[in-house]
């Protein structure tokens, strides 16, 4: 093999290597991020929890085909977090537990993501965590100056009634 025909060769690995290695710290960030989407709305850190997404960012909630609840933009989402913290929740504990992250599409400035969760809540009388809720979250992401941030967020409620 000529010199010409290695330094070729050497040249793609090192890209396929950088990209390889991008898209693992891209996934790492990620699920550091949604990680802390569990700890700051179970913390009850409204504010800190807003500031996970996008501006113009989405969330909605679903039951079969039925929406059951839709916010937009940031603002709002700080005002429903607060609203739920120190109203709906204020008497509760609540633990977000996530699993079965995937990933199902990755670019350098964007991601859609999906997993499972399963949503507990535990008051002063109960004596373990009571299972409130579980289904999918799926998650559309987008890169903003270097960090991950959510553009939409959609939980698909597990249901076995006939929302039709």
């Amino acid at each position: 093999m000529n010199i010409k025909k290695l330094t070729a060769v050497a040249f793609l690995l090192t890209l396929v290597s950088i990209s390889y290695s991008d898209g693992i710290a891209n996934k790492f960030a990620i699920s550091e991020m949604l990680a802390e989407y569990s700890y700051r709305w179970d913390t009850k850190a409204s504010r800190e929890f807003a500031d996970l997404f996008t501006d113009g960012s989405i969330l909605e909630t679903w039951r079969g085909e039925v929406l059951v609840n839709r916010i937009e933009g940031k603002q709002n989402i700080l005002s429903y977090a607060e609203q739920s913290h120190k109203v709906r929740l204020i008497d509760r504990q609540t633990r977000h537990h996530f699993s079965g992250l995937v990933f199902k599409t990755l670019s350098e400035t964007a991601a859609i993501t999906e997993n499972m969760a399963l949503i507990t809540h535990q008051t002063a009388d109960d004596q373990q965590p009571i299972i409130r809720s579980s289904g999918i979250y799926r998650i559309s992401w987008e890169k903003q100056s270097e960090e991950w941030k959510m553009s939409k967020r959609i939980l698909f409620i597990d249901s076995l009634e006939d929302t039709r």
